[in-house]
């Protein structure tokens, strides 16, 4: 293996980048926060480098590392969503209910969805995504998130199941 640096870099992060930017965008849904979140993600390689070289599979530690970036990513934002709400609420007067055909919004579902993909665990949600939105087999989820092939099978089948259960009520609507 060689020792210089830009010929690792080169060989390990330059063939996955339009990769590491895609699995974080279909995460965040936000140009801004995508960004943000490979930035966070290539800090976090840089720091861990050694251990990204050592790697049985280094690419699909990356892809890995740029999953968990963008969830944190998102879950920071639904933190600063959260804290917005309420500090609008203390104030001034309580917002209006929306009305049922506005509940109804496109938007509204798709941030319901990734609010529920916040709330799975780590490797949950990143089992889900890489499964359903990158439509990887079980044996590249369990490569990525280091695990055996019925592991990664079962945090899908875990991740759905909590999706199902957090995401019912879009379901039950009109």
């Amino acid at each position: 293996m060689s020792t210089d640096p830009n010929e690792t870099y080169e060989r390990i992060i330059a063939p996955i980048e339009d990769r590491m930017m895609h699995a974080v965008w279909r995460i965040t849904r936000d140009t801004d926060d995508a960004e943000e979140a490979l930035q966070d993600a290539l800090a976090r390689i840089w720091r861990r480098w050694d251990a990204v070289c050592a790697h049985p599979n280094p690419q699909a530690l990356v892809l890995r590392m740029c999953l968990n970036a963008a969830c944190d990513q998102l879950r920071r934002k639904i933190r600063r969503r959260r804290t917005a709400q309420v500090w609008s609420r203390l104030a001034g007067p309580m917002p209006v209910a929306p009305s049922p055909a506005d509940s109804l919004s496109l938007s509204e579902k798709e941030t319901a969805i990734f609010d529920a993909i916040a709330k799975l665990s780590r490797n949950q949600a990143a089992a889900v995504i890489m499964r359903l939105v990158q439509n990887q087999s079980y044996d590249e989820i369990a490569r990525s998130l280091g695990c055996g092939g019925a592991t990664a099978r079962k945090h899908v089948e875990r991740g759905r199941q909590r999706l199902r259960e957090l995401l019912g009520p879009l379901e039950e609507t009109p």
